[in-house]
């Protein structure tokens, strides 16, 4: 894959308007929330109210702007592909609804890494190696929907100089969505819930350095179970992945744009440029 290559869709209209943006993604969360809230506890709270007038809480740190700290022209180059706006999708796009017989381009391959405890790591010098990474940090860092544990795995695979995980769409959506359904911020979900997260389809939103930066996105499907009951979504995230000796990390610098997140398989998914994973 050559520098600066993208696969991903971007779209034409890059409104610099973070709060736009930060809304948009407070609708998915509102969505999921409001089912979690349904199932765990047979009503909305009053904080899905919150959420939807402060639509700029779901904003990721420095989501638009360049790190002042870096002006070489590596680093610009890598800020202006990091935060780049992905395809815009309503929150409808994530519920489940039908899937298409389209398809984004043909299934990727995820290379596989000895098991880790709790995090594998070590992934081949690919750029899918980098989604594999990636879809491993969410696949453990998401167990629970816990902001704490999303930070122990997120920091085990940062390297210094990245966004803080708290600072990251996935860090605060993951707040926001405990807040709204009456749970707490931080611990285990209630008695007899679980939660977590599986990858389904990836892309790679483009690549910088030779290879060894690479703006990676994966997508995968929320399942949240209660004593039977079950509530699904669709869930993406991007992050910029560095390769520093033979590890992927999370890159110095200012987290990924927002990632279009769809119910994986569906026509959505397919025109924001999700393909299907592999193993």
């Amino acid at each position: 894959m050559s520098d600066a290559s993208a696969t991903g869709t971007v779209a034409d209209d890059r409104d610099p308007a973070r709060s736009r943006r930060g809304q948009r993604r407070a609708g998915l969360v509102l969505v999921t929330t409001g089912l979690l809230a349904l199932l765990l506890t047979g009503g909305i709270v009053a904080a899905l109210a919150d959420l939807v007038l402060d639509g700029g809480r779901g904003i990721a740190a420095d989501d638009d702007a360049p790190d002042a700290a870096t002006s070489d022209t590596a680093a610009t180059a890598r800020t202006a592909l990091a935060t780049a706006p992905m395809l815009d999708l309503p929150p409808a796009a994530a519920a489940p609804h039908a899937l298409t017989t389209r398809t984004a381009g043909p299934p990727v391959a995820l290379p596989a890494a000895a098991p880790g405890d709790p995090l594998a790591t070590r992934f081949p010098a690919t750029p899918e190696g980098a989604l594999a990474q990636l879809a491993e940090l969410m696949r453990v860092g998401m167990a629970g929907g816990d902001p704490a544990v999303w930070e122990r795995t997120y920091d085990a695979v940062a390297e210094p100089g990245a966004a803080p995980a708290a600072g990251t769409w996935t860090g605060r959506d993951l707040v926001d969505l405990r807040r709204g359904a009456g749970m707490s911020v931080s611990g285990p979900p209630p008695e007899g819930t679980s939660i977590s997260w599986t990858p389904t389809a990836a892309m790679v939103k483009g690549t910088l350095d030779g290879g060894t930066y690479t703006v990676a996105c994966v997508l995968g499907e929320l399942v949240v179970e209660n004593r039977g009951r079950v509530v699904t979504a669709g869930w993406g995230n991007c992050l910029p992945m560095h390769r520093t000796g033979d590890r992927w990390l999370v890159a110095a610098g200012p987290t990924a744009a927002l990632a279009p997140s769809a119910w994986p398989g569906s026509a959505e998914a397919v025109d924001a440029g999700w393909r299907e994973i592999r193993r």
